[in-house]
């Protein structure tokens, strides 16, 4: 799908409300900004991105604490000699 979007004197560009609907991102949203190698711009709606990468962390450290930590425990080790 491509729309032909112009820019504002202020820099701004308006995602069309048809690609808003698809990607259900609203207003205020936040989007990563890539520009590749190759001049070509990416957009991408952090909103599913930070919920997806925030269930990964929260599996991942699910129960961890600091004391349990490898760096914890060696710095303990370290102050005791």
């Amino acid at each position: 799908m491509e729309f032909v979007v112009a820019m504002d004197e202020r820099g701004r560009i308006l995602i069309p409300g048809k690609i808003r609907e698809i990607l259900g991102v609203k207003g205020r949203d936040r989007f990563l900004l890539r520009v590749r190698d190759d001049g070509v711009v990416e957009l991408i709606p952090l909103g599913k991105m930070y919920s997806v990468v925030s269930k990964v962390f929260e599996n991942k450290f699910k129960g961890w604490r600091e004391e349990s930590h490898e760096a914890s425990k060696i710095l303990k080790e370290l102050v005791k000699s």
